[in-house]
């Protein structure tokens, strides 16, 4: 089949799209022989990409540029194409097209599969990168559409797999649950320690959340978590990394409130080697987000033998199962007592033994090899009609 594959907003390997997803699929898939054809359909820098045997890239256009999106998954929500994306696959004669990221400027005529890692803004109304009330209602007008009518939805898992099907009102056999593989960067990364040597960062000295900066990631309770290990005499930092997403003068002014200046670190986007030392070289993860249903941070961690701690609820505990411990993200005493748990070397270890399994288990390879199986699974659906004929003539 020729399958169109759309990835979205995509930046240079070396910039904040170097971490996503997107790109460790493109890598992956194109490593794999199979007898598809793929058009990989992007909005970004022009020729980023090289076309190659059985693939070819697709630079799409915008009218103009976005205003700020409250939706992370959607970024392009307020720009238009210049060209209907519609009217591009039919051109290219694609049989299937696989969504990485909504698209949500027009109906898709072509058979889709639509990847949706999570509904948040349907969870998690009541933070403010959700709350908007013109983009929420723009936003549930288009994916009610895009979701109900796509041939079946990828999610990571049921937790996931239920939200979906009870907020959009699809049935559980077109919701296919397949959990994301930790991103291909972490493969063959070099590690640059200049980034504790500057910050006097040591070995196990501090707990690491590398997040951007939106409210829903609940950064507040790791500054009062630091405040009473401060207070406990608990000799652990908090850093934290990410973009700011209009809530880091807040934080930040929490923390000169409660003199913990010299023990919260906040620091901006870090390229992929500072990352690999920072997790490297953490006491652990503390990952108390208040929106889920996975972490890919969680399984760089886990790569990287960093121990794994976060929130106890929406799906983490299906994705890492025994790969981490789990508290409650609104109780600061809970993180802390999960932090002090680690100081069991039988504990410690147990965690690292079980995150390599997992990591294992959510490969790169073994994510596109049940990618191509959907696929080619699909094909004996594709086969009731012709893949060329155009039948909204007849």
């Amino acid at each position: 089949m020729k399958i169109g594959i759309y990835l979205g907003d995509i930046k240079r390997p070396q910039s904040l799209g170097g971490l996503t997803f997107e790109l460790t699929f493109v890598d992956e898939l194109l490593k794999q022989k199979t007898n598809h054809e793929f058009i990989f359909y992007y909005f970004g820098e022009k020729n980023m990409f090289k076309n190659r045997q059985n693939a070819k890239f697709v630079s799409l256009r915008y009218y103009k540029k976005p205003a700020v999106s409250f939706f992370p998954f959607c970024f392009e929500l307020y720009k238009i194409p210049v060209f209907s994306l519609n009217y591009i696959l039919k051109r290219d004669c694609v049989n299937v097209v696989y969504f990485l990221t909504p698209y949500l400027h027009e109906h898709i005529e072509v058979p889709y599969f639509a990847l949706i890692r999570d509904v948040s803004h349907r969870i998690l109304p009541h933070f403010p990168e959700f709350s908007s009330n013109r983009i929420f209602e723009k936003m549930e007008r288009k994916l009610n559409l895009f979701l109900t009518s796509a041939s079946k939805i990828i999610t990571c898992n049921n937790v996931a797999k239920n939200d979906i099907g009870t907020l959009y009102d699809v049935i559980g056999e077109n919701i296919i649950t397949m959990p994301l593989p930790y991103p291909a960067w972490v493969e063959n990364v070099k590690e640059d320690r200049r980034i504790l040597d500057k910050n006097s960062l040591n070995k196990n000295s501090y707990i690491f959340y590398p997040a951007q900066f939106w409210t829903h990631k609940n950064h507040i309770r790791l500054i009062l978590t630091a405040q009473i290990m401060k207070e406990q005499n608990i000799n652990l930092k908090v850093v934290f990394t990410g973009l700011d997403r209009g809530n880091k003068d807040y934080l930040q002014k929490q923390v000169e409130e409660l003199n913990l200046e010299d023990d919260v670190i906040f620091l901006n986007y870090v390229s992929q080697s500072e990352l690999y030392s920072l997790y490297k070289n953490a006491y652990a993860l503390v990952y108390p987000s208040l929106a889920g249903p996975d972490s890919l941070a969680a399984l760089e961690a886990l790569y990287f033998n960093c121990p794994v701690l976060i929130s106890d609820h929406l799906g983490y505990s299906q994705q890492l199962r025994k790969a981490a411990l789990y508290f409650n993200p609104l109780d600061e005493v809970d993180i802390i007592s999960k932090i002090m748990e680690l100081n069991n070397m039988t504990i410690r270890d147990e965690l690292i033994s079980c995150g390599q399994i997992l990591v294992r288990e959510n490969s790169c390879k073994n994510y596109i090899d049940n990618f191509l199986n959907i696929m080619d699974n699909f094909y004996l659906t594709r086969q009731c009609w012709s893949l060329e004929e155009n039948y909204n003539n007849k």
